[in-house]
């Protein structure tokens, strides 16, 4: 399956998190590590630019809105603690998103949590 873009996972594309989560109630773990992924990286380009795009900040609105804000959309098909992850590095990247920067002093903070993610459901 060919890895998503950050505005393929954001406008809900065949493939991507959201049109999983939508559609079937289905966390696929890889597409919401793909998410992130993008997500980091975008945040990290982004860091010293004073405009934003609209389609990635209605889109960042939406992660945080739909996966973690309403929570309306998400089985229970991981634990607990793997729910709590996840929120807690969406809350960060959206906070590094909007503005500007990481909330933590040393970016491997968040590297080093993306990473326990990904090895998370292994």
């Amino acid at each position: 399956m060919k890895e998503l873009t950050l505005i393929e996972e954001l406008n809900a594309e065949e493939g991507s998190f959201f049109i999983e989560l939508r559609g079937s109630a289905n966390w696929k773990h890889t597409a919401f590590m793909n998410l992130i992924e993008k997500f980091y990286e975008e945040c990290q380009k982004r860091e010293n630019d004073a405009m934003l795009s609209r389609e990635i900040a209605g889109g960042v609105w939406d992660i945080h809105d739909c996966i973690k804000g309403g929570n309306r959309y998400v089985p229970n098909n991981f634990s607990e603690d793997y729910y709590e992850k996840a929120y807690e590095l969406i809350d960060d990247l959206v906070y590094h998103y909007f503005r500007g920067e990481s909330l933590y002093i040393y970016k491997s903070v968040v590297e080093d949590k993306i990473k326990e993610m990904k090895l998370f459901f292994i």
